[in-house]
């Protein structure tokens, strides 16, 4: 009789870590598709800028990161509008940076904002949207063997063998047609600090996250913490390059177009979505699955480049074997996350 209790109360428990994993599972398919379109929505307002000022490369570097930095900040008044009507106000949101602990969130939006998110939006235009959603689709490579030890999580050698895939894709889709040029090499040199910057992020917000409400710490350090981050970061770096004045007139050339500044409220509330979507996501189901997950990027980049190219937002172009790596890319991620059960033992989550 008391086997049989242990039995079910064992039961009960794999289910419920299985109905938060594939929840998880669930809210992370929103980081992909936010991901590309806060991207395109980036580039559309770096070009218009980038189109009144003389030096091109560097200034518009500093004009992506600059963007995302004013759009994060955006993103924190959504998520605290959120949290708030959740009963998550500005109380807790005092109690919740007393803690020594959600600091380590702060250490997850410097890398995840400027250096990550930035980044890779900064090397689109060189190296164009689909490509580099596929070299961020390192991710998982990276974050899954740093897990392994960091956070202890369970992989199954599928999940390899569907890694060893994606990667596979991300090779396919770096022989792209006609892609030459030092400012496509440069593109690709500034997509490659992405997954290093997700796979940090992953275990610093997924270690804070476990011990605080994810929401919240998203809200504090990943959205306002990331944008004072950036916006600091690109103020000093163009003084150091005798650009300052030309920030200063980016920030007034958005501020003052409402377009622009629409444009970048609307990239504050994807960024919104994703962050908190990726902070839930690593928590419930892992930050190996959850960024397997949003390393779809390179397939949705395709129906989602060509339809806002028609809309008229931005230009969109992909190579025979962008499409193909990212066919691949996929391939290797149902492999990822084909198998349900597997998620009793993914992660500990009470």
């Amino acid at each position: 009789m008391s086997d049989t209790a242990v039995l079910t109360a064992t039961q009960a428990y794999q289910a419920r870590k299985i109905k938060l994993a594939t929840s998880g599972m669930k809210i992370a398919i929103l980081m992909p598709i936010t991901a590309i379109v806060q991207n395109i929505f980036n580039v559309s307002v770096t070009e218009d800028v980038a189109a009144t000022l003389a030096e091109k490369v560097l200034l518009s570097v500093i004009i992506s990161i600059t963007l995302i930095g004013m759009a994060d900040l955006f993103a924190g008044v959504f998520s605290f509008l959120y949290n708030a009507s959740k009963g998550k106000g500005i109380p807790e949101y005092k109690r919740t940076a007393g803690l020594r602990i959600s600091w380590m969130m702060l250490l997850a939006a410097a890398v995840a904002g400027p250096m990550a998110t930035g980044l890779w939006m900064a090397a689109t235009p060189f190296a164009g949207l689909t490509m580099v959603a596929v070299i961020t689709s390192l991710g998982p490579v990276l974050t899954v063997i740093v897990s392994r030890f960091f956070l202890h999580e369970n992989i199954s050698p599928r999940v390899y063998l569907g890694i060893t895939i994606t990667v596979l894709g991300v090779i396919i889709a770096g022989w792209a047609e006609g892609e030459t040029g030092s400012n496509f090499a440069l593109g690709v040199m500034l997509a490659l600090m992405a997954p290093i910057g997700f796979t940090l992020e992953s275990q610093f917000s997924t270690y804070a996250g476990d011990m605080i409400d994810p929401n919240v710490g998203c809200g504090i350090y990943r959205c306002f913490g990331s944008g004072i981050i950036g916006l600091t970061a690109m103020t000093i770096l163009s003084a150091a390059t005798g650009h300052i004045e030309d920030f200063g007139s980016i920030l007034n050339m958005v501020l003052t177009s409402p377009k622009l500044l629409l444009f970048v409220a609307i990239m504050g509330l994807l960024g919104a979505i994703n962050y908190n979507a990726a902070y839930l996501a690593f928590n419930r189901t892992g930050p190996s699955r959850t960024l397997a997950i949003d390393s779809s990027r390179p397939v949705w980049s395709i129906p989602l480049g060509y339809l806002f190219s028609a809309m008229g937002v931005a230009a969109y172009s992909v190579t025979k074997f962008g499409i193909v790596g990212a066919i691949v890319v996929v391939l290797g991620l149902l492999l990822v996350i084909s198998k349900p059960s597997e998620l009793v033992n993914l992660r500990n989550v009470d």
